[in-house]
């Protein structure tokens, strides 16, 4: 269920878009590759000393980019097909870099606040990631390899980090921080694992590990 909400909202933020549509107000930088078959994208740039730069190989790939801010980066590099990247940013000085390769795969991103980071790495097929941030200085990082793969990661308040790895297939993972300074990692292999963690207050700390071949 939750990797067809993550896709669904990816292609959602997508699915008016035409070729290329590009709008920027302020000091801010992009650039733009496209190569393949009707591939999308559209970046909206408001502030200064944005930076978005957006790579596409394959056909029907999709990528929106919004920055309202100061000092925000979005890198989003895709190679395949049908794959979708939405990338909104609010604030200043966060950062997401975005790496698909494969077929149908979706990620959402929202950051709100200072400073936070989300990497978000997937090759396969058919899979979802979602982040949303808010706060300063958190980071997210997520890793995922195979098919019909799942992550969710929310995290609010300041200073907390999620790492999550997936290998395999239909596996979902949930993380949730509602404090500072937090940290949680979970690492799933093999098939059909589901992990869903709530890390509440400040300075705690989870290491979750699940699954085999």
């Amino acid at each position: 269920m939750y990797r067809r909400v993550i896709l669904a909202s990816a292609f959602a933020l997508v699915a008016t878009l035409g070729s290329v549509s590009l709008a920027q107000a302020g000091q801010n930088r992009m650039d733009i590759q496209q190569n393949g078959r009707a591939n999308e994208m559209a970046v909206i740039q408001e502030g200064y000393d944005n930076e978005a730069w957006l790579n596409q190989h394959g056909s029907r790939n999709y990528v929106r980019s919004v920055h309202r801010g100061r000092r925000n980066v979005t890198e989003t590099w895709q190679r395949g097909r049908r794959n979708a990247a939405a990338a909104q940013q609010r604030g200043r000085g966060n950062r997401t870099a975005i790496t698909q390769r494969g077929r149908r795969n979706g990620v959402a991103t929202n950051q709100r606040g200072r400073r936070n980071g989300t990497t978000i790495v997937q090759e396969g097929r058919y899979n979802g990631a979602g982040v949303a941030q808010y706060g300063r200085n958190n980071d997210s990082v997520i890793g995922q390899y195979g098919d019909d793969l799942n992550a969710t990661v929310v995290q609010d308040g300041n200073g907390n980090l999620v790492g999550v790895a997936q290998i395999g297939s239909n596996h979902d993972a949930i993380a949730t921080q509602d404090g500072s300074n937090n940290a949680l990692g979970i690492i799933q292999v093999g098939d059909g694992e589901f992990a869903e963690v709530r890390q509440v207050g400040d300075g705690n700390v989870m290491l979750v590990i699940q699954g085999g071949f």
